[in-house]
């Protein structure tokens, strides 16, 4: 097989492996609802992704020279602070989610992230601003908000105060991932996937671990068991330490068009785990409505898809 292939192919099993460990930490989160307050499963989840990448910052720390920003007067340490930020307000948030929604809705609800990105793109990225003449990238927001309201339609219609919080909640959650997608663009294109992330996981780290000290419920920790122990740490290395790194080394193989594709499918595997671990349901409209989302994001990534071939046919 040509060299070309097999690093494609890597590319590609590496977003699958993301797909699925992503399509998975819904389940493990709503799990983890049953024993500990949201602000501890953060803080502990996250510190245990931010010490996995400790030794590789420290190991480039003492490199003298090298291809890495830590070499050039570009600063890792500064340029990751904003998306740090953005990225620990958006954990935040998806950590809270699970207290007042199914795992499957959590899953459907954030592919609305990818509609947020494309939105503060148009902001922060000139480039990006051309989806808009796009008919494909209308018609997919148009299509993701509508999916989002009907998986949530029958609750907020009972005019239950859980179900606007939810809502609100998996809505800011998008939000924020939306523009921690594009403020890693900005500020840390010029480093290394491994490298971006291993700073991004560890001032995040302490932003959650002082929200778990300020908001969380320590004490719980010493009640519980090994196994749990066991699968928070499981949680954080397939989530965060592993997935991310993935993830970013398919879209630099393959690009944001397949990649963004690729994750499309990520909230059936959390509905198919969650149904078989967890015993959840979506009731039909709330099914019609996460189908909804995915669809509305298909189009998305395809009106994505329409401007970059625009550009690479440019002379």
């Amino acid at each position: 097989m040509p060299h070309s292939d097999r690093g494609k192919t890597a590319a590609l099993v590496s977003l699958v492996a993301a797909m699925l460990s992503f399509g998975v930490i819904p389940i493990f989160l709503r799990y983890f609802a049953g024993y500990l307050d949201a602000w501890t499963v953060n803080g502990v989840r996250y510190s245990v992704g931010a010490l996995f990448w400790l030794p590789f910052l420290l190991f480039l720390e003492r490199q003298p020279t090298g291809a890495t920003a830590l070499a050039t007067p570009r600063n890792v340490w500064r340029d990751a602070i904003v998306p740090s930020l953005v990225n620990a307000v958006g954990q935040a948030f998806f950590a809270l989610g699970p207290y007042y929604v199914p795992a499957s809705t959590l899953g459907f609800v954030i592919r609305l992230s990818f509609l947020f990105t494309i939105c503060f793109g148009f902001a922060f990225l000139p480039e990006e601003r051309r989806l808009a003449r796009q008919p494909a990238f209308w018609i997919g927001a148009l299509l993701s908000v509508a999916g989002v309201v009907l998986m949530f339609v029958d609750k907020l219609g009972d005019g239950a105060a859980e179900s606007w919080i939810g809502m609100a909640i998996l809505v800011a959650t998008s939000l924020a991932w939306g523009g921690y997608a594009v403020s890693v663009r900005y500020w840390m294109a010029a480093y290394t996937a491994r490298e971006s992330f291993a700073v991004i996981s560890i001032y995040t780290s302490a932003a959650l671990v002082a929200l778990m000290l300020l908001l969380g419920r320590i004490g719980d920790l010493g009640a519980i068991g090994l196994d749990l122990w066991g699968l928070l740490m499981g949680s954080a290395l397939i989530g965060i330490a592993f997935g991310h790194v993935l993830y970013y080394r398919g879209i630099h193989r393959l690009g944001p068009v397949v990649s963004s594709g690729i994750m499309l499918i990520t909230p059936f595997v959390t509905y198919l785990a969650a149904a078989l671990l967890l015993a959840e349901r979506l009731s039909a409209v709330e099914m019609i409505g996460g189908i909804v989302v995915v669809l509305g994001g298909a189009l998305l990534v395809v009106a994505r898809g329409q401007i970059e071939k625009i550009a690479d046919d440019l002379p």
